[in-house]
């Protein structure tokens, strides 16, 4: 029994920190494939014709993957010079990292961004 009273804790936080971890991983690739599709739609589709309709299909794309983002966390911006393509669709997310190992793990960030751009097509 003591050495599970010793080992307890350094078996939790390992867990733990390999379930943030991961989490950490799924969200950063998430609003980095919802970066992508808004900058997309904002190219090619007349759905993300106008910056709120782009905020719009970036937040309800996030929600259907479970990731919460508000409209003031995306940031479209249209015939800008990305990536040395001209004339492109640029979207950048940025979005706060609520972890129960804050206090343990400093490591782990406490806001995500994530950036795509797409070229226009025309």
């Amino acid at each position: 029994m003591v050495e599970f009273a010793l080992l307890a804790p350094v078996f939790f936080l390992a867990l733990f920190g390999v379930i943030e971890g991961s989490r950490l991983v799924w969200t950063q690739q998430t609003m980095a494939e919802v970066a992508y599709a808004t900058a997309r739609c904002m190219s090619v589709s007349s759905q993300c014709a106008d910056s709120s309709a782009q905020q719009g299909f970036a937040v309800d794309r996030a929600g259907a993957y479970g990731v919460a983002i508000l409209a003031a966390d995306v940031t479209p911006e249209s015939g800008v010079n990305c990536n040395g393509f001209p004339n492109s669709s640029k979207v950048t997310l940025t979005s706060p990292f609520n972890s129960v190992l804050d206090g343990f793990v400093p490591a782990f960030p406490d806001t995500l961004s994530a950036e795509s751009c797409f070229p226009v097509l025309s």
